[in-house]
C-alpha cells in the first residue's frame, strides 16, 4: 500500500529537512530525497548549478500543474483567463519587503566576504544559519506580500497561507538574529555590518507586529 503522507507545510516550511521531526511523514522531504538519489545514480552533483536550476525548473511545472488542478476543481480555467486581467504586485511597494530586500543584499556581501576570508570553526553551524536563512527571509517575504492582491484564495484559505508564512520568517529571523550575535563575538573586524544587519532584521520585525501591509511613500 502507497505511504500517506501528511498535508504538504509549504508556506510554513524552512526546508531544513534534516532538523524536523516530521520529515518521515512529509512528501516534500521524500520527493527531495528520491531526486538527489536520481542525481547520484546518474553521476550527478545535486549542487551543481545548472543541475540545480533543472530540479527547479521541474519543480515549478509541478507547481503550475497542481495549481491549474485546483483551479479547474472550482470550475475556473486557468487557460481562458487573458494576460491583461492577471494582477502583478511590486514587492517593493511594501515596506516590509523592502526591509526583508535590504538584509538579503547586505548578508549576501558579508557572506561572500566572509567564505573568501574562511570561516573560523567556533561559527561553521551559526554561519550556515545565517546563508540559509538570508535568502529564506526575502523569498518569504515576497510571497506575503504577493498574496496581499492574490483573489485565487477565499479570505479563510488566504488568512491560513499568510499566517504560514509570517511564521516562517519569524522563525527566520530568530535564527539569523542568533546566528548573528554569534558572528558578532567572533568578527570583530565584521563588526559595523553585522550590527546593521541586527538592526535590519529588528526593524523588519516590528514591522510585521504593527502594519505588515504598510506600503512605501512614492
Amino acid at each position: 500500500m502507497a505511504k500517506k503522507f501528511k498535508p504538504g507545510p509549504y508556506n510554513y516550511c524552512d526546508y531544513r529537512c534534516e532538523r524536523c521531526d516530521e520529515r518521515e511523514d512529509c512528501r516534500v522531504y521524500k520527493e527531495n530525497q528520491e531526486r538527489i538519489l536520481q542525481h547520484y545514480i546518474k553521476g550527478e552533483d545535486p549542487s551543481d548549478p545548472e543541475v540545480f536550476m533543472n530540479d527547479l525548473k521541474e519543480i515549478f511545472e509541478k507547481t503550475q500543474a497542481m495549481i491549474k488542478q485546483a483551479a479547474a476543481e472550482r470550475g475556473i480555467e486557468l487557460d481562458d483567463i487573458p494576460d491583461e486581467e492577471e494582477k502583478r504586485t511590486d514587492p517593493h511597494e511594501y515596506a516590509i519587503y523592502n526591509l526583508a530586500y535590504d538584509y538579503f543584499i547586505r548578508a549576501h556581501r558579508l557572506i561572500k566576504r566572509l567564505e573568501a576570508e574562511g570561516i573560523p570553526e567556533d561559527i561553521e553551524a551559526e554561519f550556515e544559519d545565517f546563508v540559509w536563512y538570508h535568502a529564506l527571509i526575502v523569498a518569504k517575504t515576497g510571497r506575503l506580500v504577493s498574496s496581499f492582491d492574490d483573489d485565487f484564495f477565499d479570505p479563510e484559505a488566504r488568512e491560513i497561507e499568510e499566517e504560514g508564512t509570517l511564521q516562517v520568517i519569524n522563525k527566520s529571523i530568530m535564527y539569523s538574529r542568533n546566528a548573528l550575535n554569534k558572528m558578532l563575538n567572533e568578527l570583530p573586524d565584521d563588526f559595523q555590518d553585522i550590527v546593521d544587519l541586527l538592526d535590519i532584521l529588528k526593524r523588519l520585525e516590528i514591522q510585521l507586529k504593527t502594519n505588515i501591509r504598510k506600503k512605501i511613500d512614492n
